[in-house]
């Protein structure tokens, strides 16, 4: 086990939190306050130490770790709408109620209608979520088509210039 240079300085600042604190309490004749605060001080080390220097501590270790975490449900900037097709099929899809495609083709996706009294059926108002991928992979690849295609950006997936994986950057297909 090798010498953690981060925990050793935790230790001292703690240290000194806990006896200045203490001696300064101590000093102004509050002595049951003093033991009270070393006391609070001892537990709030005790647990932040954990938590940060514990063996899952992902804080200060060298081991790699996925980014995003979490990939959103839609690409950046869309919002999630469950969509009733013209012939009764539920279709989960994402809206965009701002205007972010950045593309000026026919594929690009159209902001949707704030003033329509009912849901366009026009598909081009619409990221389709469905994708024919078995693997994680492979949807991520459709997936990054589509945001291709629509113009738009999606947080581990695309980012505008190509695929985003664990392997680097590629250009969609």
């Amino acid at each position: 086990m090798e010498f953690n240079i981060y925990l050793g300085i935790y230790i001292v600042v703690c240290l000194a939190i806990a006896a200045g604190g203490t001696k300064k309490l101590y000093d102004m004749n509050q002595s049951i306050c003093a033991i009270f605060f070393f006391i609070g001080v001892a537990l709030v080390c005790y647990l932040y130490g954990l938590r940060w220097f514990g063996t899952e501590s992902a804080i200060f270790s060298n081991a790699p770790v996925k980014w995003p975490p979490i990939i959103n449900t839609c690409p950046d900037y869309l919002t999630y709408y469950k969509r009733t097709k013209a012939d009764g099929t539920i279709q989960d899809t994402c809206i965009d109620l701002v205007g972010i495609s950045k593309k000026c083709t026919s594929s690009a996706l159209r902001p949707f209608p704030k003033d329509a009294t009912t849901p366009p059926t026009d598909d081009f108002y619409y990221f389709d979520l469905t994708t024919n991928g078995k693997d994680e992979a492979s949807k991520y690849k459709d997936y990054c088509n589509k945001a291709n295609n629509a113009g738009v950006t999606w947080e581990g997936i695309y980012n505008g210039e190509g695929c985003v994986s664990s392997t680097g950057i590629t250009a969609p297909s």
